[in-house]
């Protein structure tokens, strides 16, 4: 999707060798996403505006209210009210309404904290799929390249969705919960098998973070950054891989290193 309507050129002030510069940046906007459920307001998020769809139903998809596409009955985007319906069966609103009368513990995405035990996730991740080393940091350099809205901004977050060689899709969102709910909105619309897909992110891996992936059945996540103490017992004990710092010649295996393999021998 064209993101040229989200960047703004603003009038700035650059302070460099002690000289100052007046000249133009790019910025990027953002808005409030209203979901609307069954014709009822729902809920309501900051975002950049790009993929409102894939955002509101992956929103859901995480927080365990929708579980699979049949579930979603109709979903419509209004740009100019930035309001997404969606109109969800009846077993899928019974998870609604316990969403909401529960007394969960609220994460930094304004959704539950998923920090229980595997137990809250459909299934342990298989162990049949392995990448090599150097796909290891192909594919997050591969995540650098893509990252238009970055260069240009230097305001968002993003997520990718790999085969051991490409990227086969590519969220940006000033939000980082925000970018990997369009990924996982995307996998969930399109009924996608992750079984042997790999997810690229930009961000921190917190519980929250790590939580969404183990949702989607990804069972490879790689990013720059670090993941904290809690999402990594959390990935050990639903069986995900988590790499971190994935950076220049170098990367860090936390959890399940049995699908990281080395390179084979050159010839």
């Amino acid at each position: 999707m064209d993101s040229k309507h989200i960047i703004k050129q603003v009038e700035i002030t650059r302070i460099k060798d002690n000289k100052k510069f007046l000249m133009k940046d790019s910025i990027i906007d953002e808005d409030i996403l209203e979901i609307i459920i069954n014709q009822n307001k729902a809920f309501q998020m900051v975002f950049s505006m790009t993929h409102s769809r894939a955002l509101a139903v992956g929103f859901l998809f995480t927080q365990g209210i929708v579980h699979k596409k049949i579930e979603i009955k109709a979903i419509k985007f209004f740009k100019d009210k930035k309001q997404c319906h969606i109109t969800l069966d009846n077993q899928a609103l019974k998870r609604l309404n316990k969403f909401k009368k529960s007394r969960q513990i609220k994460g930094s995405s304004g959704g539950a904290l998923l920090q229980g035990s595997a137990d809250l996730f459909p299934s342990r991740l298989k162990d049949h799929f392995c990448i090599t080393y150097d796909q290891v940091l192909t594919l997050i350099q591969l995540h650098w390249d893509h990252s238009e809205l970055f260069r240009k901004t230097g305001a968002v977050h993003s997520a990718g969705l790999c085969d051991p060689s490409n990227i086969l899709s590519y969220y940006e969102d000033i939000g980082r919960h925000n970018a990997l709910d369009k990924l996982a909105g995307n996998i969930l619309l399109k009924e996608m098998d992750t079984q042997d897909k790999i997810a690229t992110l930009s961000c921190r891996m917190s519980l929250e973070i790590i939580g969404k992936i183990i949702k989607t059945g990804i069972p490879i996540v790689i990013s720059n950054a670090a993941p904290t103490l809690s999402a990594v017992k959390l990935a050990d004990r639903a069986g995900l891989t988590i790499i971190g710092f994935a950076r220049d010649n170098r990367f860090n295996i936390y959890t399940h290193e049995r699908r990281i393999k080395p390179n084979p021998p050159k010839p």
